[in-house]
């Protein structure tokens, strides 16, 4: 540095101004300059690098959100499946006139039929007004697959709580609430007397 100091003074005092200019530019200001191309190219490095990450973690994301539904679609036929035995077993139990039947089929987790009466049947852990849809648009299905109507449209709420605003929709749409396996008995029972 201190070489190129004297030729830069040295071209000063003869006057040379533009040679004292260059050789500044040349020799002391290069290196900053390429400092500053070193960081922009860095800079740009480190962008495409955040954009990159950006989009995996947006695909995570995605995946993850992914996985959460479909664990959240498990837990429910998981649910299901456990109620739907453990039903079975109490009417067993409890009302041998009434055979169970495990839905696989669209409309219903659940089929209930005794005393000429035909049940379907929709568990949940809390009624929603989508469970409410369901099983009243599932009727066809059921009648495609089963060879009659349900006589009766069921939402089973595996948790006891059913809210109002659920409660009204039911009731308007003809589907019956039931929170514990002696209503869906009761249910059926008062159906079929009414045959």
């Amino acid at each position: 540095m201190k070489k190129v100091e004297d030729i830069v003074l040295d071209a000063i005092r003869k006057g040379e101004h533009e040679k004292a200019a260059r050789i500044a530019f040349e020799e002391i200001f290069r290196p900053l300059f390429d400092l500053i191309a070193k960081i922009e190219e860095n800079i740009v490095s480190l962008t495409e690098k955040v954009d990159k990450n950006t989009e995996n973690i947006a695909k995570l994301t995605e995946n993850v959100d992914k996985l959460l539904g479909e664990t959240g679609r498990l837990r429910g036929r998981d649910v299901e499946l456990m109620t739907g035995l453990m039903l079975q077993e109490w009417f067993r139990r409890h009302a041998p006139e009434y055979e169970v039947f495990i839905w696989d089929g669209a409309g219903a987790d659940l089929l209930v039929e005794g005393k000429g009466v035909l049940a379907s049947i929709e568990i949940t852990i809390k009624p929603k007004a989508e469970d409410i849809r369901q099983i009243k648009s599932g009727v066809g299905a059921v009648m495609d697959d089963w060879g009659r109507k349900p006589d009766l449209l069921i939402v089973y709420s595996r948790s006891g709580v059913i809210p109002k605003r659920v409660a009204k929709i039911a009731e308007k749409m003809g589907v019956k609430l039931a929170r514990r396996p002696a209503d869906i008995k009761r249910m059926l029972d008062l159906q079929s007397s009414s045959h």
